[in-house]
Protein backbone atom coordinates (compact mmCIF):
# COMPACT_ATOMS: atom_id res chain seq x y z
CA UNK A 1 0.00 0.00 0.00
CA UNK A 2 1.20 3.32 -0.40
CA UNK A 3 2.67 4.99 2.22
CA UNK A 4 1.07 8.09 1.87
CA UNK A 5 -2.41 6.43 1.52
CA UNK A 6 -1.33 4.54 4.92
CA UNK A 7 -0.35 7.98 6.46
CA UNK A 8 -3.94 9.17 5.37
CA UNK A 9 -5.73 6.79 6.21
CA UNK A 10 -4.09 6.53 9.80
CA UNK A 11 -4.77 9.91 10.57
CA UNK A 12 -8.54 9.50 9.83
CA UNK A 13 -9.32 6.47 11.99
CA UNK A 14 -7.34 8.48 14.79
CA UNK A 15 -9.61 11.15 13.89
CA UNK A 16 -12.45 8.87 13.73
CA UNK A 17 -11.74 6.94 17.17
CA UNK A 18 -10.96 10.33 19.02
CA UNK A 19 -13.91 11.73 18.09
CA UNK A 20 -16.24 8.73 19.35
CA UNK A 21 -14.25 8.61 22.60
CA UNK A 22 -13.97 12.16 23.34
CA UNK A 23 -16.53 14.03 21.10
CA UNK A 24 -19.63 12.45 20.90
CA UNK A 25 -22.30 14.55 20.05
CA UNK A 26 -23.46 16.96 22.92
CA UNK A 27 -27.22 17.66 24.04
CA UNK A 28 -28.68 21.09 22.42
CA UNK A 29 -29.24 23.70 25.18
CA UNK A 30 -32.16 23.97 26.99
CA UNK A 31 -35.43 23.38 25.53
CA UNK A 32 -38.73 24.71 25.58
CA UNK A 33 -41.37 22.94 28.00
CA UNK A 34 -43.78 20.91 26.49
CA UNK A 35 -47.00 22.94 25.38
CA UNK A 36 -49.84 23.99 28.40
CA UNK A 37 -53.21 22.55 27.69
CA UNK A 38 -52.66 19.79 24.85
CA UNK A 39 -54.03 16.68 26.80
CA UNK A 40 -57.57 15.70 25.73
CA UNK A 41 -59.98 16.21 28.27
CA UNK A 42 -63.40 14.61 28.12
CA UNK A 43 -66.17 14.17 30.34
CA UNK A 44 -67.11 10.67 28.42
CA UNK A 45 -67.21 7.86 30.65
CA UNK A 46 -64.20 5.28 30.91
CA UNK A 47 -63.85 1.78 29.50
CA UNK A 48 -65.71 -0.53 32.04
CA UNK A 49 -62.40 -1.47 34.48
CA UNK A 50 -61.80 -4.94 34.14
CA UNK A 51 -62.36 -6.98 37.13
CA UNK A 52 -60.42 -8.55 39.23
CA UNK A 53 -59.27 -12.13 38.64
CA UNK A 54 -60.09 -14.69 40.96
CA UNK A 55 -56.85 -15.88 43.35
CA UNK A 56 -55.12 -14.65 46.19
CA UNK A 57 -55.27 -10.99 47.01
CA UNK A 58 -51.87 -9.07 47.32
CA UNK A 59 -51.69 -6.84 50.24
CA UNK A 60 -53.36 -2.84 49.62
CA UNK A 61 -50.41 -0.90 48.86
CA UNK A 62 -51.06 2.63 51.28
CA UNK A 63 -49.54 5.94 49.87
CA UNK A 64 -48.93 8.28 52.11
CA UNK A 65 -50.46 11.30 51.42
CA UNK A 66 -51.77 10.10 48.08
CA UNK A 67 -54.07 7.58 46.32
CA UNK A 68 -54.92 4.19 47.42
CA UNK A 69 -55.84 1.04 45.86
CA UNK A 70 -59.81 0.71 46.55
CA UNK A 71 -58.56 -3.75 45.68
CA UNK A 72 -55.12 -5.75 45.89
CA UNK A 73 -54.94 -7.77 42.66
CA UNK A 74 -52.32 -10.32 42.61
CA UNK A 75 -49.33 -9.44 40.42
CA UNK A 76 -48.95 -11.54 37.05
CA UNK A 77 -47.63 -11.58 33.55
CA UNK A 78 -49.84 -11.81 30.69
CA UNK A 79 -47.14 -13.40 27.65
CA UNK A 80 -48.18 -11.77 23.76
CA UNK A 81 -46.63 -14.43 21.23
CA UNK A 82 -46.26 -12.87 17.87
CA UNK A 83 -44.43 -14.16 14.70
CA UNK A 84 -42.01 -12.07 15.41
CA UNK A 85 -41.77 -11.18 18.94
CA UNK A 86 -42.79 -12.79 22.57
CA UNK A 87 -43.35 -9.77 24.89
CA UNK A 88 -44.18 -10.46 28.91
CA UNK A 89 -46.48 -7.77 30.53
CA UNK A 90 -46.75 -7.07 33.99
CA UNK A 91 -49.11 -6.43 35.86
CA UNK A 92 -46.99 -5.02 38.34
CA UNK A 93 -46.71 -0.83 37.10
CA UNK A 94 -48.00 -2.53 33.50
CA UNK A 95 -44.77 -2.80 31.80
CA UNK A 96 -42.90 -4.54 29.25
CA UNK A 97 -40.99 -7.05 31.71
CA UNK A 98 -39.29 -9.25 28.80
CA UNK A 99 -39.40 -8.53 25.23
CA UNK A 100 -37.73 -11.89 22.53
CA UNK A 101 -37.01 -11.36 19.26
CA UNK A 102 -37.94 -14.70 17.73
CA UNK A 103 -35.64 -13.95 14.43
CA UNK A 104 -32.45 -12.75 16.31
CA UNK A 105 -30.58 -15.20 18.78
CA UNK A 106 -27.96 -14.03 21.58
CA UNK A 107 -25.64 -16.52 20.27
CA UNK A 108 -24.73 -17.62 16.70
CA UNK A 109 -25.64 -21.02 15.32
CA UNK A 110 -28.55 -23.49 16.25
CA UNK A 111 -27.73 -23.16 20.27
CA UNK A 112 -29.07 -19.41 19.86
CA UNK A 113 -31.60 -19.10 21.78
CA UNK A 114 -34.50 -15.27 21.11
CA UNK A 115 -32.74 -12.42 21.93
CA UNK A 116 -34.34 -10.73 24.82
CA UNK A 117 -33.79 -6.61 24.19
CA UNK A 118 -34.87 -5.72 28.05
CA UNK A 119 -31.86 -5.26 29.57
CA UNK A 120 -32.76 -7.05 33.08
CA UNK A 121 -36.31 -6.96 32.94
CA UNK A 122 -36.20 -6.73 37.23
CA UNK A 123 -35.58 -2.60 37.46
CA UNK A 124 -38.13 -0.71 37.33
CA UNK A 125 -39.71 1.48 35.31
CA UNK A 126 -40.18 -0.86 33.14
CA UNK A 127 -40.63 0.38 29.42
CA UNK A 128 -44.47 1.33 28.61
CA UNK A 129 -44.97 2.15 32.48
CA UNK A 130 -46.52 4.85 32.65
CA UNK A 131 -45.26 8.02 33.79
CA UNK A 132 -48.01 10.64 35.48
CA UNK A 133 -45.14 13.06 36.47
CA UNK A 134 -46.39 15.58 39.56
CA UNK A 135 -48.83 14.05 40.47
CA UNK A 136 -51.84 15.80 43.25
CA UNK A 137 -52.48 13.75 44.72
CA UNK A 138 -49.83 11.54 44.58
CA UNK A 139 -50.66 7.85 42.42
CA UNK A 140 -48.56 4.67 43.61
CA UNK A 141 -45.51 4.34 41.61
CA UNK A 142 -46.36 0.72 40.78
CA UNK A 143 -50.16 0.11 40.70
CA UNK A 144 -50.74 -3.37 40.45
CA UNK A 145 -53.52 -3.59 37.66
CA UNK A 146 -56.44 -6.44 37.22
CA UNK A 147 -56.54 -7.42 33.44
CA UNK A 148 -58.97 -10.10 31.79
CA UNK A 149 -56.61 -11.18 29.80
CA UNK A 150 -55.49 -14.95 29.83
CA UNK A 151 -52.24 -15.98 30.18
CA UNK A 152 -50.95 -16.13 26.82
CA UNK A 153 -52.36 -13.64 23.92
CA UNK A 154 -51.09 -15.39 20.33
CA UNK A 155 -51.86 -12.54 17.35
CA UNK A 156 -51.19 -14.44 14.25
CA UNK A 157 -50.13 -12.26 11.03
CA UNK A 158 -53.02 -9.95 10.08
CA UNK A 159 -54.61 -9.64 13.19
CA UNK A 160 -54.51 -7.42 16.30
CA UNK A 161 -55.69 -8.01 20.05
CA UNK A 162 -55.95 -5.93 22.58
CA UNK A 163 -54.64 -6.89 26.29
CA UNK A 164 -56.20 -4.34 29.00
CA UNK A 165 -55.55 -3.31 32.35
CA UNK A 166 -57.44 -1.46 34.97
CA UNK A 167 -56.97 -0.18 38.48
CA UNK A 168 -59.09 1.75 40.96
CA UNK A 169 -58.44 4.30 44.29
CA UNK A 170 -60.63 3.77 46.79
CA UNK A 171 -61.53 7.16 46.14
CA UNK A 172 -63.14 6.09 42.88
CA UNK A 173 -60.27 7.31 40.40
CA UNK A 174 -59.59 4.93 37.93
CA UNK A 175 -56.90 3.87 35.34
CA UNK A 176 -57.32 1.57 32.11
CA UNK A 177 -54.52 0.78 29.94
CA UNK A 178 -54.89 -1.40 26.71
CA UNK A 179 -51.86 -2.20 24.71
CA UNK A 180 -52.87 -3.10 20.65
CA UNK A 181 -50.70 -5.23 19.19
CA UNK A 182 -50.23 -6.17 15.49
CA UNK A 183 -49.34 -9.87 14.48
CA UNK A 184 -46.59 -8.81 11.55
CA UNK A 185 -45.09 -5.48 13.02
CA UNK A 186 -42.66 -4.92 15.85
CA UNK A 187 -44.19 -1.47 16.79
CA UNK A 188 -47.42 -1.67 18.56
CA UNK A 189 -49.93 1.09 20.49
CA UNK A 190 -50.01 2.00 23.70
CA UNK A 191 -52.94 3.99 25.72
CA UNK A 192 -54.21 4.87 29.05
CA UNK A 193 -56.67 7.12 30.19
CA UNK A 194 -57.30 8.60 34.07
CA UNK A 195 -61.35 9.14 34.57
CA UNK A 196 -61.32 11.10 38.16
CA UNK A 197 -64.31 9.55 40.03
CA UNK A 198 -63.12 11.32 43.20
CA UNK A 199 -64.21 14.29 45.19
CA UNK A 200 -61.27 16.03 44.38
CA UNK A 201 -59.22 17.89 41.57
CA UNK A 202 -56.22 15.45 40.35
CA UNK A 203 -53.29 16.85 38.50
CA UNK A 204 -50.41 15.13 36.74
CA UNK A 205 -48.17 15.20 33.54
CA UNK A 206 -49.59 12.40 31.48
CA UNK A 207 -47.20 10.10 29.51
CA UNK A 208 -45.10 6.71 29.10
CA UNK A 209 -41.61 5.48 30.35
CA UNK A 210 -39.17 3.64 28.61
CA UNK A 211 -35.71 2.31 30.10
CA UNK A 212 -32.86 0.18 29.19
CA UNK A 213 -30.26 -1.76 30.79
CA UNK A 214 -27.54 -2.22 28.85
CA UNK A 215 -26.25 -5.48 29.33
CA UNK A 216 -25.01 -8.21 27.59
CA UNK A 217 -25.83 -7.84 23.68
CA UNK A 218 -26.98 -4.81 24.33
CA UNK A 219 -23.97 -3.31 26.11
CA UNK A 220 -21.69 -0.68 24.91
CA UNK A 221 -18.61 -1.20 23.02
CA UNK A 222 -15.76 1.16 21.47
CA UNK A 223 -16.89 2.06 17.97
CA UNK A 224 -20.70 2.72 18.53
CA UNK A 225 -23.27 4.91 20.27
CA UNK A 226 -25.04 3.48 23.07
CA UNK A 227 -27.62 6.19 25.17
CA UNK A 228 -30.49 7.69 24.62
CA UNK A 229 -31.82 9.25 21.33
CA UNK A 230 -34.92 11.94 20.72
CA UNK A 231 -36.18 13.89 18.05
CA UNK A 232 -36.18 17.05 18.20
CA UNK A 233 -37.36 20.11 15.51
CA UNK A 234 -33.33 20.04 14.63
CA UNK A 235 -33.07 16.22 13.91
CA UNK A 236 -31.94 13.11 15.91
CA UNK A 237 -30.06 14.31 19.34
CA UNK A 238 -27.61 11.30 20.87
CA UNK A 239 -27.29 11.59 24.93
CA UNK A 240 -24.64 9.23 25.73
CA UNK A 241 -24.70 7.83 29.22
CA UNK A 242 -21.44 10.00 29.99
CA UNK A 243 -23.88 12.91 28.96
CA UNK A 244 -27.18 11.58 30.75
CA UNK A 245 -25.17 11.31 33.87
CA UNK A 246 -23.70 14.09 34.79
CA UNK A 247 -27.29 15.34 34.93
CA UNK A 248 -27.48 18.29 32.74
CA UNK A 249 -29.50 17.70 30.35
CA UNK A 250 -32.63 19.90 29.90
CA UNK A 251 -36.26 19.59 29.27
CA UNK A 252 -36.29 18.88 24.83
CA UNK A 253 -39.72 18.65 22.84
CA UNK A 254 -39.59 15.73 21.08
CA UNK A 255 -41.53 13.94 18.45
CA UNK A 256 -40.19 10.64 19.64
CA UNK A 257 -37.65 8.99 22.08
CA UNK A 258 -35.42 5.97 22.04
CA UNK A 259 -33.06 3.92 24.42
CA UNK A 260 -31.08 3.11 22.06
CA UNK A 261 -27.83 0.59 21.59
CA UNK A 262 -26.33 -0.92 18.46
CA UNK A 263 -28.52 -3.39 17.13
CA UNK A 264 -31.98 -3.22 18.83
CA UNK A 265 -33.95 0.45 19.88
CA UNK A 266 -36.92 0.60 22.22
CA UNK A 267 -38.92 3.75 20.90
CA UNK A 268 -41.47 5.76 21.91
CA UNK A 269 -43.39 7.67 19.13
CA UNK A 270 -46.35 10.21 20.87
CA UNK A 271 -49.36 10.93 18.42
CA UNK A 272 -47.86 14.95 18.55
CA UNK A 273 -45.01 16.51 20.53
CA UNK A 274 -44.36 15.65 24.07
CA UNK A 275 -41.63 16.66 26.74
CA UNK A 276 -38.41 14.73 27.70
CA UNK A 277 -39.45 15.46 31.46
CA UNK A 278 -36.92 13.09 32.87
CA UNK A 279 -33.60 10.88 32.25
CA UNK A 280 -31.48 9.59 34.48
CA UNK A 281 -28.88 6.54 34.55
CA UNK A 282 -29.79 3.41 36.16
CA UNK A 283 -26.92 1.80 37.78
CA UNK A 284 -23.79 2.27 35.73
CA UNK A 285 -25.24 0.87 32.24
CA UNK A 286 -28.54 1.73 32.06
CA UNK A 287 -31.50 4.42 31.48
CA UNK A 288 -35.30 5.45 32.21
CA UNK A 289 -36.40 8.44 30.23
CA UNK A 290 -40.32 10.36 30.95
CA UNK A 291 -41.66 11.66 28.34
CA UNK A 292 -45.06 13.59 28.74
CA UNK A 293 -48.02 15.65 27.33
CA UNK A 294 -49.09 19.02 29.20
CA UNK A 295 -50.35 19.58 32.33
CA UNK A 296 -53.87 18.13 32.93
CA UNK A 297 -56.50 18.90 35.86
CA UNK A 298 -59.05 16.82 36.44
CA UNK A 299 -62.18 18.16 37.90
CA UNK A 300 -64.78 15.22 39.59
CA UNK A 301 -66.21 12.94 36.69
CA UNK A 302 -63.34 14.38 33.92
CA UNK A 303 -61.62 11.57 31.73
CA UNK A 304 -58.04 12.35 29.98
CA UNK A 305 -56.88 10.12 27.43
CA UNK A 306 -53.21 10.01 25.85
CA UNK A 307 -51.85 7.20 23.23
CA UNK A 308 -48.34 6.55 21.54
CA UNK A 309 -46.92 3.99 19.71
CA UNK A 310 -44.24 2.06 20.35
CA UNK A 311 -41.50 -0.03 18.76
CA UNK A 312 -38.91 -2.63 20.20
CA UNK A 313 -36.96 -4.57 17.75
CA UNK A 314 -33.48 -4.86 15.33
CA UNK A 315 -32.61 -0.96 13.74
CA UNK A 316 -33.49 -3.07 9.99
CA UNK A 317 -32.55 0.74 7.55
CA UNK A 318 -35.55 -0.48 5.60
CA UNK A 319 -38.09 -1.25 8.59
CA UNK A 320 -37.28 1.97 10.57
CA UNK A 321 -37.55 4.43 7.40
CA UNK A 322 -40.95 2.55 6.88
CA UNK A 323 -41.70 2.87 10.09
CA UNK A 324 -41.79 6.68 9.72
CA UNK A 325 -41.18 9.88 11.71
CA UNK A 326 -37.35 9.56 10.25
CA UNK A 327 -36.51 6.49 12.52
CA UNK A 328 -34.01 5.64 10.49
CA UNK A 329 -31.75 8.46 11.71
CA UNK A 330 -31.33 5.53 14.43
CA UNK A 331 -28.97 3.42 12.25
CA UNK A 332 -26.25 5.91 12.49
CA UNK A 333 -23.90 6.07 9.70
CA UNK A 334 -21.72 8.91 10.94
CA UNK A 335 -20.31 11.89 8.87
CA UNK A 336 -20.43 10.06 5.61
CA UNK A 337 -23.75 9.22 5.49
CA UNK A 338 -24.54 9.81 1.82
CA UNK A 339 -21.79 7.51 0.95
CA UNK A 340 -22.17 4.67 3.39
CA UNK A 341 -25.71 4.45 2.57
CA UNK A 342 -25.65 3.72 -0.84
CA UNK A 343 -22.67 1.17 -0.44
CA UNK A 344 -24.35 -0.78 2.10
CA UNK A 345 -27.55 -0.09 -0.25
CA UNK A 346 -25.26 -2.45 -2.74
CA UNK A 347 -23.83 -5.18 -0.47
CA UNK A 348 -27.40 -5.87 0.48
CA UNK A 349 -28.46 -6.02 -3.12
CA UNK A 350 -25.36 -8.29 -3.53
CA UNK A 351 -26.75 -10.42 -1.01
CA UNK A 352 -29.77 -11.29 -2.74
CA UNK A 353 -27.85 -13.17 -5.11
CA UNK A 354 -24.70 -14.15 -2.93
CA UNK A 355 -26.74 -15.08 0.30
CA UNK A 356 -23.62 -14.65 1.87
CA UNK A 357 -22.45 -11.10 3.18
CA UNK A 358 -18.55 -12.09 3.56
CA UNK A 359 -18.80 -12.30 -0.24
CA UNK A 360 -21.01 -9.37 -0.76
CA UNK A 361 -18.27 -7.48 0.86
CA UNK A 362 -15.74 -9.24 -1.58
CA UNK A 363 -17.73 -7.87 -4.37
CA UNK A 364 -17.92 -4.68 -2.89
CA UNK A 365 -14.16 -4.12 -2.25
CA UNK A 366 -13.88 -4.75 -6.46
CA UNK A 367 -16.35 -2.41 -7.22
CA UNK A 368 -14.76 0.41 -5.01
CA UNK A 369 -11.55 -0.59 -6.07
CA UNK A 370 -12.62 -0.52 -10.50
CA UNK A 371 -14.24 2.95 -9.18
CA UNK A 372 -10.80 4.07 -8.06
CA UNK A 373 -8.51 2.28 -10.54
CA UNK A 374 -7.54 5.46 -12.76
CA UNK A 375 -6.59 7.58 -9.36
CA UNK A 376 -4.47 4.43 -7.98
CA UNK A 377 -2.63 4.12 -11.48
CA UNK A 378 -1.81 7.79 -11.10
CA UNK A 379 -0.85 7.97 -7.65
CA UNK A 380 1.62 4.71 -8.75
CA UNK A 381 2.98 6.02 -12.02
CA UNK A 382 3.92 9.45 -9.51
CA UNK A 383 5.58 7.47 -7.01
CA UNK A 384 7.60 5.47 -9.85
CA UNK A 385 8.65 8.65 -11.33
CA UNK A 386 9.88 9.78 -7.30
CA UNK A 387 11.77 6.86 -6.58
CA UNK A 388 13.79 7.44 -10.06
CA UNK A 389 14.89 11.06 -8.31
CA UNK A 390 15.98 9.17 -5.38
CA UNK A 391 19.25 9.00 -6.18
CA UNK A 392 19.48 12.68 -7.24
CA UNK A 393 17.48 13.86 -3.84
CA UNK A 394 19.79 11.58 -1.93
CA UNK A 395 22.81 14.32 -3.25
CA UNK A 396 21.23 16.73 -2.86
CA UNK A 397 20.81 15.96 0.99
CA UNK A 398 24.08 15.23 1.09
CA UNK A 399 25.24 18.78 -0.38
CA UNK A 400 22.65 20.80 1.77
CA UNK A 401 22.47 18.52 4.71
CA UNK A 402 22.85 21.77 6.85
CA UNK A 403 20.63 23.89 4.91
CA UNK A 404 17.20 22.33 5.33
CA UNK A 405 15.73 25.18 3.56
CA UNK A 406 18.17 25.35 0.41
CA UNK A 407 17.40 21.43 0.57
CA UNK A 408 13.46 21.75 -0.47
CA UNK A 409 13.94 24.41 -2.75
CA UNK A 410 16.25 22.40 -4.59
CA UNK A 411 13.93 19.29 -4.28
CA UNK A 412 11.04 21.15 -5.55
CA UNK A 413 13.07 22.96 -8.33
CA UNK A 414 14.06 18.83 -9.10
CA UNK A 415 10.46 18.00 -9.01
CA UNK A 416 9.43 21.12 -11.61
CA UNK A 417 12.12 20.01 -14.13
CA UNK A 418 10.90 16.50 -14.27
CA UNK A 419 7.54 17.84 -14.18
CA UNK A 420 6.56 15.38 -11.28
CA UNK A 421 3.85 17.10 -8.96
CA UNK A 422 4.98 15.36 -5.11
CA UNK A 423 1.07 15.84 -4.34
CA UNK A 424 -0.16 13.50 -7.62
CA UNK A 425 0.62 10.71 -5.74
CA UNK A 426 -1.05 11.31 -2.49
CA UNK A 427 -4.52 13.80 -3.25
CA UNK A 428 -5.84 10.51 -5.40
CA UNK A 429 -5.56 8.37 -2.20
CA UNK A 430 -6.90 11.21 -0.10
CA UNK A 431 -10.25 11.13 -1.80
CA UNK A 432 -10.53 7.55 -1.11
CA UNK A 433 -10.60 8.30 2.74
CA UNK A 434 -14.60 8.86 2.76
CA UNK A 435 -14.83 6.11 1.09
CA UNK A 436 -13.44 3.48 3.65
CA UNK A 437 -14.77 5.79 6.73
CA UNK A 438 -18.54 5.48 5.31
CA UNK A 439 -17.30 1.73 4.71
CA UNK A 440 -16.61 1.51 8.04
CA UNK A 441 -19.26 2.96 9.85
CA UNK A 442 -21.34 1.08 7.49
CA UNK A 443 -20.31 -2.29 8.42
CA UNK A 444 -20.34 -1.66 11.83
CA UNK A 445 -23.84 -0.73 12.51
CA UNK A 446 -25.58 -3.12 9.45
CA UNK A 447 -27.51 -5.48 11.75
CA UNK A 448 -27.74 -7.58 8.65
CA UNK A 449 -23.95 -8.75 9.67
CA UNK A 450 -24.64 -9.44 12.57
CA UNK A 451 -24.37 -13.70 12.98
CA UNK A 452 -23.59 -13.79 9.57
CA UNK A 453 -21.61 -16.28 8.56
CA UNK A 454 -18.90 -16.24 5.89
CA UNK A 455 -17.22 -19.74 5.35
CA UNK A 456 -15.85 -22.68 8.32
CA UNK A 457 -14.80 -20.83 11.55
CA UNK A 458 -16.07 -17.31 11.30
CA UNK A 459 -19.91 -17.38 11.92
CA UNK A 460 -20.26 -13.57 12.77
CA UNK A 461 -19.60 -11.04 10.56
CA UNK A 462 -20.05 -8.60 13.04
CA UNK A 463 -17.95 -9.66 15.86
CA UNK A 464 -13.62 -10.33 15.75
CA UNK A 465 -12.75 -13.65 14.50
CA UNK A 466 -12.49 -16.04 16.76
CA UNK A 467 -10.54 -19.36 16.07
CA UNK A 468 -8.94 -20.55 19.13
CA UNK A 469 -7.67 -19.75 22.32
CA UNK A 470 -4.36 -19.42 24.18
CA UNK A 471 -3.27 -19.34 27.60
CA UNK A 472 -0.41 -16.97 28.28
CA UNK A 473 0.57 -15.55 31.76
CA UNK A 474 -3.15 -16.20 32.60
CA UNK A 475 -4.47 -14.78 30.33
CA UNK A 476 -7.06 -16.26 27.33
CA UNK A 477 -5.19 -14.48 23.83
CA UNK A 478 -7.76 -15.40 21.07
CA UNK A 479 -6.21 -16.31 17.71
CA UNK A 480 -7.12 -14.81 14.81
CA UNK A 481 -6.03 -15.69 11.41
CA UNK A 482 -7.65 -13.03 8.98
CA UNK A 483 -5.66 -9.60 10.89
CA UNK A 484 -2.28 -12.09 10.56
CA UNK A 485 -3.07 -12.15 6.96
CA UNK A 486 -3.97 -8.74 6.53
CA UNK A 487 -0.80 -7.07 8.01
CA UNK A 488 0.82 -10.03 5.99
CA UNK A 489 -0.41 -8.19 2.57
CA UNK A 490 -0.01 -5.27 3.57
CA UNK A 491 3.60 -5.57 4.68
CA UNK A 492 4.28 -7.31 1.20
CA UNK A 493 2.44 -4.45 -1.01
CA UNK A 494 4.64 -2.15 1.12
CA UNK A 495 7.55 -4.16 -0.32
CA UNK A 496 6.30 -3.93 -3.82
CA UNK A 497 5.72 0.11 -3.68
CA UNK A 498 8.51 2.17 -5.14
CA UNK A 499 9.97 3.53 -2.50
CA UNK A 500 10.40 6.95 -2.29
CA UNK A 501 11.26 10.21 0.41
CA UNK A 502 13.47 9.63 3.91
CA UNK A 503 15.25 6.31 4.33
CA UNK A 504 14.31 6.88 8.00
CA UNK A 505 10.65 7.14 7.00
CA UNK A 506 10.76 4.23 5.00
CA UNK A 507 11.64 2.38 7.84
CA UNK A 508 8.97 3.40 9.59
CA UNK A 509 6.52 3.20 7.54
CA UNK A 510 7.47 -0.40 7.36
CA UNK A 511 6.00 -0.86 11.24
CA UNK A 512 2.46 0.20 9.70
CA UNK A 513 1.54 -3.53 8.86
CA UNK A 514 2.29 -4.52 12.71
CA UNK A 515 0.24 -1.06 13.77
CA UNK A 516 -2.71 -2.33 11.66
CA UNK A 517 -2.55 -5.78 12.56
CA UNK A 518 -2.66 -4.58 16.56
CA UNK A 519 -5.78 -2.48 15.26
CA UNK A 520 -7.74 -4.96 13.37
CA UNK A 521 -7.09 -7.81 16.04
CA UNK A 522 -10.77 -6.44 17.83
CA UNK A 523 -12.27 -5.33 14.38
CA UNK A 524 -15.13 -6.93 12.93
CA UNK A 525 -14.33 -9.71 10.77
CA UNK A 526 -16.22 -8.29 8.06
CA UNK A 527 -13.99 -4.95 8.13
CA UNK A 528 -11.11 -7.07 8.51
CA UNK A 529 -12.17 -8.88 4.99
CA UNK A 530 -12.81 -5.51 3.49
CA UNK A 531 -9.17 -4.62 3.84
CA UNK A 532 -7.67 -7.90 3.32
CA UNK A 533 -9.21 -7.72 0.13
CA UNK A 534 -8.64 -4.26 -0.75
CA UNK A 535 -4.35 -5.44 -0.10
CA UNK A 536 -5.01 -8.53 -2.28
CA UNK A 537 -6.51 -6.20 -5.10
CA UNK A 538 -3.99 -3.80 -4.71
CA UNK A 539 -1.17 -6.35 -4.81
CA UNK A 540 -2.38 -7.19 -8.17
CA UNK A 541 -2.26 -4.21 -9.72
CA UNK A 542 1.20 -3.15 -8.33
CA UNK A 543 2.14 -6.16 -9.89
CA UNK A 544 0.85 -5.60 -13.28
CA UNK A 545 1.76 -1.37 -12.76
CA UNK A 546 5.62 -2.90 -12.24
CA UNK A 547 5.51 -5.58 -14.78
CA UNK A 548 4.44 -2.68 -17.19
CA UNK A 549 6.78 -0.27 -16.44
CA UNK A 550 9.81 -3.19 -16.16
CA UNK A 551 8.35 -3.68 -19.82
CA UNK A 552 8.26 -0.28 -21.26
CA UNK A 553 11.70 0.73 -20.40
CA UNK A 554 12.93 -2.93 -21.73
CA UNK A 555 11.41 -1.63 -25.09
CA UNK A 556 12.71 1.66 -24.22
CA UNK A 557 16.55 0.36 -24.10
Amino acid sequence: MERRMILAIVLSVAVLLIYQYMFAPQPKGPGAPGTQGTAQKTDNAAPQAAPAPAGAQAPVQAVSGGISPRTSHPVRGIVVSTPLYTATITTEGGGLKSFLLKGHKDVPGPAGKPLEIIGSGATHPLPAELALEESQPVFPSLPVFASNSPDTVNVSPGEKKIVQLAWESAGGARIVREYLFSGDKYDFEVRAQVTNGSRETVRFKPGFQISQDFRGELAADSYTFTGAVVETKGGAEQLDLKTIGKGKVEKYQVTWAAADSKYFGIILLPDKTWTLENIALVGENGIRMSVVDAPVSLAPGDTVRWQARMFAGPKLYDLLKETGKGLDDLVDYGWFSIVAKPLVWMMKASNKVTRNYGIDIIILTILIKILFFPLTKKSMASMKKMQDLQPIIAKLREKYKDNAQQLNQETMQLYKTYKINPLSGCLPMLLQIPVFIALYKGLLVTIELRHSPFFLWINDLSAPEHLWDIPVAGYMIPIRLLPLLMGISMFYQQKLTPAAGDPNQQKIMLLMPVVFTFMFWSFPTGLVIYWLANNVLSIGQQLIHNAQEKAAKAAAA
